[in-house]
């Protein structure tokens, strides 16, 4: 695959990442202009995970038999227009359909760039460059989601949105003359197309869906959070932009180390470190600095999970890894949305402080799972 074209997924993901992602960061500054809690603000990343993770499996197979770069294009286009929707609605109830419109959207574009990603990649070097491509979405968090937030604080959350409608467009401009118009890999025949290994492939998933609730519940409400430990809106950009370096280097990290030690090793070393940090999390909240290197070292080791599980389950099935791999990014969206969820509710009803002992208890779960994994 060329370095342009390696650009060009990596931008197109990084879009899709900061539209799922920003909501965190502006949290805020929605639930005031709409008047609603903060909590029912924090369940527009249920509903946009949520829609992605059920439209996912299903928009996938409906078009896996039209061209890649078409559907792209199209995926492109409408999900331009949801965040449009986003920019300009005036009610929660038109900023949900607006969500809900870019997320189907996303979830054809993802999948269909992962799927490229493996066709286009060489064999021995595929974990390194599905974490490279992975870079989009922690980069998502380096650049994204911090200049959002900045964005909306000086221009309202709104401008927010514009922003990126803008980068989807210059996302499609660079798909429309990068993709190659007929993509076929060697096993893409559709009766040869096969999952060698359910159970197994079960267990990765799984871990998808765990994991991502038990980074959910806890870092879409970084920003009530910190607010309500004396910190501002200056400090919570400060905060993403830590741990967007922390997404960024632990998945490009973490596509090396699949690479070296295999998807059940890493996996597990990465899920240890994540746990200790949520552990310690409660504890470092006074202290800005080593909350900040506390968020860096949680992202690191929670985004260098994605390269090991992707291809973890890239290698249970022969032929086309379309469908596995929107299953699995339907089990992540799921799980993020279960946890903002479960984080709304603690929000609403109890404390924050709660959340990330709860996390580090799902994630000693998606342990024990890891370290059922045979193959």
């Amino acid at each position: 695959m060329s370095y342009f074209k390696l650009f060009t997924f990596i931008l197109s993901i990084f879009v899709v990442g900061m539209v799922e992602l920003v909501v965190a960061g502006v949290l805020t500054l929605i639930s005031d202009d709409l008047d609603v809690s903060p909590g029912l603000a924090g369940q527009l990343v249920t509903i946009y995970a949520l829609t992605f993770a059920i439209s996912g499996p299903i928009l996938v197979k409906l078009t896996e038999r039209f061209n890649p770069r078409n559907v792209l294009l199209v995926s492109l286009a409408i999900f331009m227009a949801g965040n449009a929707l986003n920019a300009s609605g005036q009610t929660f109830t038109l900023i949900v359909i607006g969500r809900i419109i870019a997320s189907a959207a996303a979830s054809i574009i993802v999948v269909k760039i992962l799927a490229l990603t493996v066709v286009l990649s060489k064999p021995e070097t595929r974990g390194k460059m599905l974490g490279l491509v992975y870079v989009g979405f922690s980069g998502a968090n380096v650049f994204g989601v911090p200049i959002g937030t900045k964005l909306g604080e000086l221009l309202g959350w709104r401008a927010t949105f514009w922003m990126i409608v803008l980068f989807s467009f210059i996302a499609a401009i660079l798909l429309f003359f990068q993709l190659p118009k007929h993509v076929q890999s060697e096993d893409s025949d559709s009766s040869r197309n096969q999952l060698l290994y359910p159970k197994e492939a079960a267990k990765y998933i799984s871990t998808t869906f765990i994991l991502l609730a038990a980074n959910s519940a806890v870092f879409t409400y970084i920003s009530p959070i910190m607010i309500e430990h004396g910190y501002n809106l200056t400090d919570v950009s400060i905060a993403l932009f830590i741990a967007g370096i922390g997404s960024m280097t632990g998945t490009s990290f973490g596509g090396t180390m699949t690479d070296r030690l295999g998807s059940r090793k890493w996996l597990l070393v990465s899920l240890t470190l994540f746990m200790l940090t949520l552990l310690i999390f409660n504890f470092v909240l006074s202290s800005f600095i080593v909350l900040l290197l506390v968020i860096l070292i949680w992202n690191f080791s929670e985004w260098s999970t994605n390269p090991a599980i992707q291809m973890g389950i890239i290698k249970q099935v022969e032929g086309d890894t379309s469908q596995i791999i929107a299953w699995n990014m339907s089990a992540l969206n799921a799980g993020i949305g279960a946890g903002a969820l479960l984080g709304g509710i603690l929000l609403e009803n109890f404390s924050l402080t709660y959340s990330p002992y709860m996390a580090a208890g799902l994630i000693v779960i998606c342990i024990g799972i890891a370290f059922s994994i045979k193959r």
